[in-house]
């Protein structure tokens, strides 16, 4: 057995949040602990069960996907963007555990959300994450064997209902030690191979326990763990079931819904007659039944068919999991069609289905054509965050409000500090406002859902088509950033973003060799503004495809790669990360680049109106075609923003 492997896959590890984690209100910021280096036992049906420990040393955890503004997510569903709740503002590893600080939405359906944080409702995180390495590090012969993960990468941030390492999250002190003991597993009775991989009762169970303390007993945690955790899964229900009885009437009816959601006793049936005789008493002040008052009950039936017709056609498509119980499953979208008119008042009988479909997509109160197009953004924005790009490796991400031109503040300009005599004033410093500006530009197109696609129950033009136009618009911010580098724009002072004046163009090209990387080194290191000496470090190397192996080779290497069996040493082992896209052969196959880090310095920034950094998906009865159109569009803007922090070598 190799002792280093690769897991594919994105896997998780939850964690308990704390109470205490809230650092600004106003913000709604938060601080967590994501993870530790708590033993936690993996299993599945492909591989023998065994226990894993996350590397929490600088080397082994790779924090670029989390501090380049990954998501925080719910319950790590990536489908919906009312999933989306949040970002990550920046992560840090200290003391073997991964912390970060998180910003939540002010969108109006996540408030509920952060008032299950603040009210200490909603307790535990997760953290989403590829193992890229793990090193065999104890054989155990009557349990798993022991692995530490050396090489991992977060890609993501949730919020989640169960915890898995209590030792962590929201909140945690930096400074409080934990110790982890693995409870001897005992094995099942005799069983087969095939059995033991999928064995769902061998379990691990991991204990914890303030430094130099005793070991607790387990048995009774888990219990009362899993009984907190049922309780807290049936809460949270209640209050969903509660938010969506009050949700029609916006904030009319607040101070009552604020009430039931105080109390756990109270059912969403009972919230619901509450409400209706709130109504009422609302109407007999305002007048009587004949003086046009009047009461709208909820209608049911409609919210059940919608969300469960919706669940159907994404069970189809792969988008979700086919429920058995889901009275809707199995539908045609000729049926759903007609069940949709007949729900809201329309007798489809005698009606040819050509007229019948047409009417549903167009009567006012039918459901038919919302429920198509929650299918069609489903697998837009699936197709749109499942497709692996390179750029926010290395990019930062903005906002703008408008599509007006947008100068950008140069905070790589701010001068030194001057001394101050004693009783002397201190002087103002000033940050000038660089000429490099940005601007808006919107891409998008267009599809339609056609009668003829319904009757023929294709689902490809609701599915596949958006999925495929969502991995075409991240696609396309891709080709505006890697075109930056290929192009050679202009700078705002005039000059080509790469240029001799500019002192990041290596004035004859070469090969990436131990000489050429420490020559650009230099280069980027020795950058001023004025008399100040930026020091500017180079964490990315970025290459196209055809170098890939070469840059990777010289970035491990201990001895200079370019000397046949010679001890010396490799000065520029590990000085970047390397990253490849294949836009860069299409313009050059030998040209190389290197970049700042975004988090520190000004590189380039992908700029999103309003930071919707995801594509907006429109509809509207069609007038060329018989069906619905529907347009994609994103709203975005590429520039880079200071050319001391690139450099490129045409290579050789």
């Amino acid at each position: 057995m190799s002792k280093k492997q690769r897991i594919e896959g994105i896997v998780t590890r939850n964690v308990t949040l704390n109470d205490d984690a809230v650092m600004n209100k106003d913000e709604r910021r938060i601080k967590v602990s994501f993870s530790s280096e708590a033993k936690v036992k993996r299993a599945s049906f492909f591989e023998e069960p065994w226990i894993e420990v996350l590397g929490h040393r600088d080397d082994e955890v790779d924090l670029s996907r989390l501090n380049a503004g990954a998501p925080v997510l719910y319950n790590h569903d990536r489908s919906q963007r009312d999933n989306r709740i949040g970002v990550v503002e920046r992560a840090w590893v200290d003391n073997g555990k991964g912390h970060a600080e998180l910003r939540i939405s002010k969108r109006d359906d996540v408030s509920g959300i952060w008032d299950d944080i603040e009210n200490g409702i909603l307790r535990n995180v997760s953290v989403g994450y590829r193992i890229n390495e793990r090193t065999l590090a104890a054989q155990h012969k009557n349990g798993p064997d022991e692995y530490r993960v050396n090489q991992w990468t977060p890609m993501e941030i949730s919020l989640v209902d169960i915890p898995a390492d209590s030792s962590v999250g929201i909140g945690r002190d930096d400074n409080e030690a934990m110790t982890y003991r693995v409870v001897d597993i005992q094995p099942q009775p005799e069983a087969s191979g095939d059995q033991r991989k999928g064995d769902a009762s061998m379990t691990m169970q991991i204990e914890t326990s303030a430094a130099k303390a005793e070991s607790m007993v387990v048995d009774e945690k888990v219990i009362r763990a899993e009984a907190a955790s049922k309780a807290l899964k049936t809460e949270k229900t209640r209050r969903m079931e509660l938010r969506q009885v009050f949700s029609p009437f916006g904030d009319e009816h607040r101070g009552l819904c604020d009430q039931c959601l105080d109390d756990p006793d109270i059912t969403a049936d009972e919230a619901r007659t509450m409400l209706l005789n709130a109504i009422g008493k609302t109407s007999s002040q305002e007048g009587s039944i004949g003086d046009n008052a009047r009461v709208e009950v909820l209608e049911d039936a409609r919210d059940k068919f919608r969300h469960g017709a919706s669940l159907a056609i994404q069970a189809r498509s792969g988008l979700a999991e086919d429920d058995s119980k889901n009275e809707f499953r199995g539908l045609t979208l000729v049926e759903l069609a007609r069940r949709s008119l007949e729900i809201s008042g329309v007798s489809t009988r005698n009606m040819e289905r050509m007229d019948m479909i047409g009417r549903a997509f167009t009567h006012s109160t039918s459901d038919f054509t919302a429920i198509l197009a929650n299918t069609a953004e489903k697998s837009l924005l699936k197709g749109y965050t499942e497709t692996d790009e390179t750029f926010p490796l290395w990019t930062s991400a903005g906002t703008l409000s408008d599509f007006k031109i947008n100068s950008r503040v140069d905070l790589n300009e701010f001068p030194s500090l001057q001394e101050v005599l004693e009783g002397a004033e201190y002087k103002s410093a000033t940050i000038g406002e660089r000429a490099e500006t940005i601007q808006l530009a919107t891409y998008g197109s267009m599809f339609s859902i056609t009668r003829q696609a319904i009757i023929n129950d294709d689902l490809s033009v609701f599915t596949r088509i958006p999925r495929k136009m969502g991995r075409a618009a991240i696609r396309t911010i891709g080709n505006l950033v890697y075109a930056v580098l290929t192009d050679n724009p202009l700078s705002g002072d005039g000059l080509p973003l790469f240029d001799a004046g500019h002192n990041n163009l290596a004035a004859s090209g070469g090969a990436p060799t131990v000489a050429t990387l420490d020559a650009a080194r230099v280069a980027m290191a020795t950058q001023k503004i004025g008399e100040a000496t930026l020091n500017i470090r180079p964490t990315y190397f970025l290459v196209p495809v055809a170098l890939e192996g070469t840059a990777k080779v010289l970035m491990a290497s201990e001895t200079d790669p370019s000397q046949n069996n010679s001890r010396k040493p490799n000065s520029v082992r590990g000085l970047s990360q390397v990253i490849s896209d294949a836009r860069l052969d299409a313009a050059s196959t030998t040209a190389w680049y290197l970049t700042a880090n975004a988090s520190q310095f000004d590189v380039l920034e992908v700029a999103y109106l309003d930071g919707r950094s995801t594509p907006t998906l429109e509809q509207q009865s069609g007038w060329h075609v018989d069906g619905i159109e529907y347009k994609v569009r994103l709203d975005a803007g590429v520039k880079a923003l200071d050319y001391r922090t690139f450099y490129k070598n045409a290579g050789a």
